[in-house]
């Protein structure tokens, strides 16, 4: 692979301690499961459980340099491959689905998810951001001003867009609609690597030359710095329900936990990382339970109205799949058509079906009250219903 940046044995040095990627910044799911830490050395990824026990690792043909990771609502695992310039998809279990790739991405870094379930990619070698739908279809492409050598890219609460830059040293701030607002920094921050957000919107950015953790507000207001002797080179950072974050180290091989107060838990030694350059973590319980115990199987797709309505705090979602079942989505609208949650996405089996929803969108946040509509679309069939949640 060419490095466009980069010409010099030494120069290929600095873009690895340059390149290092960062897991999803979106907010922790209500229940975290299982972590996941990309192997960049490796060309793996190494999974613990939610305590930093070892449990295994796994990798796709052909991942060289792995380097972002993020899981979607829909539970599948996304992965940037650096070297091969694609991104692999892995299903629930772990399986290895697909690889996509656009001469848009070269040198892909850092993954995030937007709350409208598309994939923001930094494309490292091109200075740009590439943005695909979930199923790996191109959209577009978007940068702004000093953006040298994209690292990560993370999101708020609000829906603005955070992209790290390598090179300058600086975080760049867009709009929800991809304009460009500012650049800042502080702290002594020398080589973005990760950004990550806890529950309160604080921007946890980790210095890959500066050997420290910055923290900012979402508007780029420096707040402070967290180093630690187990943490040379800090790289993926990812946050749990609780508040504690796990940050990889790219010298030591290893993962340190911090608590909600920002204070050691501990360090994480065991599973064989080799170069790990990004951390994130599963849902453990998704946001709806589904239910298909009841007998018979219908002969053709049908909606029926949820029940209760109005409700609060939640609501069930009955709905009918014929012999041979299908690939069916269930989502959840607002009354201005923006998605809200994506209860199913994936193959179901024939039956009467029944799904619960919490009143909560993808990230877990419980939503307002107001008029919602849940859409379920299979193959040729999609129908919309409306329902009413009353806090």
């Amino acid at each position: 692979m060419q490095f466009s940046k980069y010409n010099t044995i030494a120069s290929i040095f600095m873009f690895f301690i340059l390149g290092a990627t960062a897991a999803h910044a979106i907010l922790p799911p209500p229940s975290t499961g299982n972590i996941y830490v990309g192997n960049f050395g490796a060309g793996n990824v190494t999974v613990y459980d939610s305590t930093g026990a070892f449990l295994r690792t796994f990798t796709g043909p052909g991942v060289s340099g792995a380097r972002g990771i993020v899981i979607a609502p829909n539970r599948k695992l996304y992965l940037s491959s650096e070297f091969t310039s694609e991104i692999f998809v892995f299903g629930p279990g772990e399986t290895f689905e697909k690889k996509f790739n656009h001469a848009e991405l070269s040198g892909p870094t850092g993954i995030a998810i937007s709350d409208a379930d598309e994939l923001y990619v930094c494309s490292f070698n091109k200075d740009q951001v590439v943005v695909f739908d979930l199923d790996g279809n191109f959209l577009r492409t978007f940068t702004g001003t000093g953006l040298d050598g994209p690292n990560c890219v993370a999101t708020d609460s609000q829906g603005n867009i955070f992209v790290s830059s390598a090179i300058t040293g600086t975080v760049l701030k867009f709009d929800p609609n991809e304009n460009f607002i500012k650049n800042f920094t502080g702290g002594g921050l020398l080589s973005p690597m990760s950004i990550a957000r806890n529950l309160d919107d604080v921007l946890y950015v980790s210095g890959g030359g500066s050997n420290n953790i910055v923290k900012f507000d979402n508007d780029g207001t420096f707040l402070g710095v967290i180093t630690h002797p187990d943490l040379p080179v800090p790289q993926g950072i990812a946050f749990d329900e609780r508040g504690h974050f796990f940050v990889t180290s790219f010298t030591a091989n290893q993962a340190v936990e911090f608590d909600e107060n920002d204070n050691y838990v501990q360090t994480i030694t065991e599973g064989g990382l080799q170069v790990p350059r990004s951390v994130a973590f599963e849902q453990n319980q998704p946001v709806t339970a589904i239910n298909d115990s009841e007998p018979g199987i219908p002969a053709q797709f049908d909606l029926s109205q949820n029940f209760p309505n109005p409700f609060n705090p939640s609501t069930k979602i009955r709905f009918q799949i014929p012999p041979g079942g299908g690939i069916v989505k269930l989502r959840i609208f607002d009354i201005l058509g923006r998605l809200v949650a994506t209860l199913l996405d994936g193959r179901q089996s024939g039956g009467i079906k029944t799904v619960t929803w919490d009143g909560r969108d993808q990230r877990g946040r419980a939503v307002s009250t107001g008029v919602y509509f849940y859409q379920l679309t299979a193959g040729g069939f999609s129908r919309t219903r409306k329902m009413l949640l009353v806090r």
